[in-house]
């Protein structure tokens, strides 16, 4: 049970003890970070509930779980279904862009109160439950309030917080941590997706979540960060505020506009790391400990008042993404004020 997801053993432990005290609550949150596994641990749960030997992972009950045909959705009527697994006692509703409609929530309540097709048990996972509206929120806490006994929910969140205090006083809630950087780069090695440096930089660069570490493109990882040191020393040292608005022509160009957040973030990562290396940090307590050196430096020549500046400026930045800022004008003002 739980032997290949890798972190989070105090969840695997809970869990475990919830299923063999046969103590399972009809609602559970699983609450963290993104990319930490929360989606693979609901259906390793919805295994240990229904697999007639408690998720052994081999038999025709297992393998069929977690396995789904999810098209491209074109248009948001599209999500208003409860997509279900290979095996059709478990299934998952999902958002469209930034909601979860009403819709797919009322899907849910109608497919929950359907006996179990095959085992005895049903479990439906919600994903990204804080996209939900008033209107679907309301919807699900019809079903939270009279939960069918054959059905088990599953909400998952990076952002529990942002979800009515209703649904979350009738779940039972499961928080999962950030995985260590050696367990990720022990898993990228063991896996063979990558090795050596390129392995321990995934790592840390990833902050935790193994879906980052998996989706890195660590070549342009390596060129975007090196931009992103240029144009701290831009900031920090030669105050040559032309090659800064250089790199915010760049990032923000055709090519590059889908990976503008990534860009910024590796920017607060480095920024990040000379705020603490001020502070007395070593190589090892810092993201980009490859770049000790440079960062040093950096460190040596700013103050953490400017660089705890920054590093707000740079929040609010990613934070105005979610409702739609003009992304060129923005960092040419977050790099003329660090050239300031």
């Amino acid at each position: 049970m739980f032997s290949n997801l890798i972190g989070n053993e105090n969840v695997k432990d809970s869990l475990r003890r919830l299923v063999l005290a046969g103590r399972v609550p009809g609602a559970m949150l699983f609450a963290g970070p993104e990319g930490v596994g929360k989606r693979a641990f609901a259906f390793e749960m919805a295994r240990m509930l229904i697999c007639p030997v408690a998720g052994c992972g081999e038999c025709s009950v297992c393998t069929r779980i977690g396995v789904f045909d999810i098209p491209k959705f074109e248009k948001g009527e599209e999500t208003d279904k409860v997509f279900l697994s290979g095996h059709p006692d478990v299934g998952m509703v999902l958002p469209y862009k930034r909601n979860l409609r009403v819709g797919a929530i009322r899907a849910l309540e109608s497919e929950s109160y359907f006996r179990p097709f095959e085992g005895g048990r049903r479990v439906f996972v919600i994903e990204d439950a804080e996209k939900m509206n008033d209107s679907s929120s309301n919807a699900l806490l019809k079903t939270l309030e009279e939960p069918p006994p054959t059905t088990h929910l599953i909400l998952i969140s990076s952002r529990p917080d942002s979800l009515l205090q209703t649904i979350r006083s009738r779940c039972q809630t499961i928080r999962f941590s950030p995985i260590t950087s050696n367990e990720i780069e022990g898993f990228l090695k063991d896996k063979g997706k990558l090795n050596g440096e390129d392995a321990a930089l995934a790592a840390r660069a990833s902050r935790g979540s193994i879906g980052a570490a998996l989706d890195l493109d660590i070549d342009w990882f390596r060129a975007a960060r090196a931009q992103m040191l240029e144009l701290l020393r831009s900031a920090i040292i030669s105050g040559n505020i032309f090659s800064m608005l250089q790199a915010s022509e760049q990032i923000n160009d055709a090519k590059n506009k889908d990976r503008f957040e990534e860009s910024i973030t590796i920017l607060q990562t480095l920024i990040r790391d000379v705020f603490v290396i001020s502070k007395g940090a070593g190589p090892e307590e810092i993201t980009n400990y490859d770049m000790f050196q440079s960062l040093k430096e950096f460190s040596e020549q700013v103050s953490t008042f400017r660089i705890d500046k920054w590093a707000l400026q740079i929040e609010d930045l990613l934070l105005g993404l979610n409702v739609n800022i003009n992304r060129k004008v923005a960092t040419d003002s977050l790099f003329v004020k660090m050239a300031a």
